[in-house]
């Protein structure tokens, strides 16, 4: 988005550099192609890239003493990497991660990836935990990552850490 808006500055700036050498009657259609080709590169007619929260929302909770539940949601237009999801502990003392299910995504033919299984809606991680007694305290680290399906505009992986107690 930026390069083209930089791109239509410059190419906007030449064309008035230019009208600057030229008569008045050319001066004067000049702004009827500014106009054009800044109606050709308009931001208004293309889509906007949400920010990564907004595009892939994350919740967690605590469902019970061993079990996470972990809630990724894109959002309209968008989908999740099925094997780009992945969930660690950090600086967590007695507690590790037992298991991970996820259910089966859509497979998609990626132009970059091949074949990969995606989902384009709301998504639910379930983590079993091993914890001893003592344990309380969590901080999940979730890694995900996921695209555009509109424009192909694929967001670098993103790492959220969720910090919970356990019941």
């Amino acid at each position: 988005m930026l390069k083209k808006r930089l791109c239509v500055s410059l190419l906007l700036a030449a064309i008035s550099l230019g009208t600057h050498t030229y008569s008045i009657a050319q001066q004067s259609t000049a702004p009827g192609i500014q106009k054009r080709l800044g109606d050709l590169f308009s931001s208004s007619k293309e889509e906007e890239l949400l920010e990564p929260d907004q595009a892939f929302k994350l919740t967690v909770t605590a469902s019970g003493p061993t079990t996470l539940v972990v809630d990724l949601i894109p959002a309209n237009g968008y989908y999740l990497y099925r094997d780009r999801i992945r969930f660690a502990l950090k600086n967590t003392r007695g507690v590790a991660i037992k298991s991970v299910k996820l259910p089966a995504g859509k497979v998609k033919n990626d132009p970059t990836f091949g074949k990969m299984e995606t989902y384009e809606k709301p998504v639910q991680a379930e983590i079993a935990l091993e914890r001893t007694p003592n344990a309380k305290a969590v901080t999940l680290v979730a890694g995900y990552q996921g695209c555009n399906e509109k424009s192909g505009v694929c967001y670098p992986p993103i790492d959220k850490e969720v910090s919970l107690t356990l019941p």
